[in-house]
Formats: C-alpha cells, sequence, structure tokens
C-alpha cells in the first residue's frame, strides 16, 4: 500500500508506515479522535498501518446466533480475531451501508461498534456510506466475560492462539473464560510489551547520559543525584508531552507544557549549578541533546498532525481505482484454515 502522492513529500516522509496508508481511509473522511479513542493509543501519529487493518467481513456478519455458533462467517471473524491478537491489532475499520451497521452493532454488541465517518453527526442517522470502528481488544475483553455463547465462541476460535501480544488484563479475562492459549511466560511476555521497551530504552539512556556528565571536565557534583533527576523526571516528562499534545482541555496543555519544560531542564539546572569552568565542547554536546530533543519531540508532534488531518480529509478518487472493496476488491480471510467438518 503507498500512501497518497497529495501530501507533499515531507510529510510523506513524517507519516511513514501510518494508517493513512490503507485505502479505506484515502475513500473517506474520518474522525480522528474517535479512532484515536476506539484504537486505545495515546497519540494520532501511534494509529500505523500495522496496528489498523481493513476488516470487509464486518460487513456481512450474519445474526449473533448464527455468528456464534460458528457459521461460516463465525469464523471468518473468528480468522480476523486470531490475526488480531497474534499481531497486536488495535484497530478494525469496515465500509458499510446504514443497514449493515446496524445490523454489525446488533451482532457484535451496541457499545463495541463506532460510527467513524467524518460526515455523519452523533444524533443523525446516516444516509451514505458508514465507515464502522471496532476494537478487537475491547471486543475480546466485552466477550471474555459475556454470555455462554460468546465464551464458547472464543474457546473455539482461539484455541491454540499466541497471546504474546495481548494485554494483561485481556489475557486474565481469556484465560478466565478458560481459552486454550498458547502458554508464554511474563519474562517473554514482558520483553514484546511495547510501553516496556519504551520505558526500559529511556531508562538506558537516562543512565548512559550520566557517565559523560560525571567525566566532563569541571562537574563537580554527584552523578548519583544526577542521575536520580534522570530518572525521576523520565515519568513525568513523558506524561507532559502526552498532555501537551492530547489534552481535551486548555488547562490541561498548559499543566502538560509546564511539567514537560520542568522536567526537561531540571538535569541541565544542576549539571550547570555544580560546576564551572567547562570547555566549550561540553557545551556543544549539551546542546546537541537540548536540540536533538526538541526536533524529535516536534517531529512526533508534526506527524500526529499530519496523520489527523489526513485522517479528515478523504483523498479524490484515481482513475481505474476501485472505490471500495465491494467495487473489485476483497480480502480474505487471514488466520488459520477452518476445521475440516466445521459449519
Amino acid at each position: 500500500m503507498v500512501m497518497s502522492t497529495d501530501l507533499p513529500v515531507h510529510h510523506r516522509a513524517l507519516a511513514l508506515r501510518s494508517a493513512l496508508d490503507l485505502p479505506i481511509i484515502e475513500r473517506h473522511a474520518l474522525e480522528a479522535e474517535t479512532l484515536r479513542r476506539v484504537a486505545g493509543v495515546d497519540r494520532m501519529g501511534d494509529l500505523t498501518r500495522y496496528n489498523t487493518c481493513e476488516v470487509t467481513e464486518l460487513a456481512d456478519l450474519t445474526p449473533a446466533a448464527s455468528l456464534l455458533a460458528p457459521d461460516e462467517r463465525g469464523w471468518a471473524l473468528g480468522h480476523a480475531l486470531v490475526h488480531a491478537v497474534e499481531h497486536g491489532q488495535r484497530l478494525w475499520l469496515c465500509e458499510t451501508t446504514p443497514q449493515e451497521f446496524a445490523a454489525l452493532r446488533r451482532a457484535l454488541g451496541e457499545d463495541l461498534v463506532h460510527n467513524a465517518s467524518l460526515e455523519a453527526l452523533p444524533e443523525s442517522e446516516p444516509t451514505g456510506p458508514v465507515v464502522a470502528a471496532v476494537s478487537p481488544r475491547d471486543l475480546l475483553d466485552a466477550w471474555a466475560v459475556g454470555d455462554a455463547a460468546q465464551v464458547r465462541y472464543l474457546r473455539t476460535v482461539l484455541k491454540g492462539t499466541d497471546p504474546l501480544r495481548v494485554p494483561s488484563h485481556i489475557l486474565a479475562a481469556l484465560e478466565q473464560a478458560q481459552v486454550d492459549l498458547v502458554p508464554r511466560s511474563k519474562a517473554t511476555r514482558l520483553l514484546h510489551n511495547p510501553k516496556f521497551l519504551a520505558y526500559l530504552i529511556i531508562f538506558i539512556y537516562s543512565s548512559l547520559r550520566v557517565v559523560p556528565a560525571a567525566l566532563a571536565p569541571g562537574f563537580k557534583g554527584n552523578p548519583w543525584v544526577l542521575w536520580g533527576i534522570d530518572i525521576v523526571t523520565a515519568l513525568p516528562y513523558t506524561w507532559g508531552i502526552m498532555m501537551m499534545v492530547a489534552g481535551r482541555r486548555l488547562r490541561h496543555r498548559m499543566a502538560g507544557t509546564l511539567v514537560t519544560l520542568v522536567t526537561f531542564i531540571a538535569p541541565y539546572v544542576y549539571f550547570f549549578a555544580r560546576g564551572k569552568g567547562y570547555p566549550p565542547w561540553v557545551l556543544y554536546v549539551v546542546a546537541a541533546l537540548v536540540i536533538g530533543t526538541v526536533l524529535l519531540e516536534g517531529g512526533r508532534w508534526l506527524r500526529d498532525v499530519i496523520v489527523a488531518r489526513g485522517l479528515t480529509a478523504a483523498q479524490p478518487q484515481r482513475p481505474g481505482r476501485p472505490q471500495s472493496p465491494r467495487d473489485g476488491r476483497s480480502l480474505k480471510p487471514q488466520g488459520r484454515p477452518r476445521p475440516a467438518g466445521s459449519a
């Protein structure tokens, strides 16, 4: 899949491998905040072509009683769930008619299917195509503690699935529902957890940054104090960045900005307060660290903006290109083959 060439070159570079690569997003103007909320990500730029997927099978689901048997459509949904579990998918999108959207909500659950079309007002009845947004994680979480038919369905379609990338609370719910999953140790799952890896990188970076600071000519402070400031401010700094770019209210964004600034400059304040007569190369290194951090966070912020704008702006159709999966495009169910003899 190739991102729309209507974007400037530098925008395409910043939005590389984002959800803007998906054809359904090029065909429709979508409500960006709805997609972010349903996917459960902190930033728009976290919506990627890997954790966001177009699942056309959602438009053709049968009523719940047949779906959970499972029938042919139930197995197709099951294959999609297996793929979501094993590949860490957070968001499913599907182009539907208003009638199909209503049927999908009845089949999966009113609270699990969301209207992501930008044109539709919350209280209005949609008249054109509706893009349905579903979180497979929320679906698993709800059905794992749902009625007997839903639990039995998950036991059937998820048998033998690898839960390596499933969040802990969903894994606990699936285990409580007695779904037969591939056993994985907590250590193995932790090493594949993106949030844990992100915090581990921050910890390692903060620790290594102390080494040149402690060896810098003119530094008279305690390296362990500098390291402690770095570690203690790492998490508030991350929270501040999140609030600064994604806060819903002005006071939240202002608080995030303040926390970001304070936690960012705190190590440097100690470094310069406990030293003097630094040679020029030390100042150059500090300046490079500051500029690099600003460019990194600025690039991430710009990616959020580009992705959000791209989600809300449908691209014009190119000649010869199918307008939807029903006009020449069909996606085969992904996952394991259906067991022989099943309905």
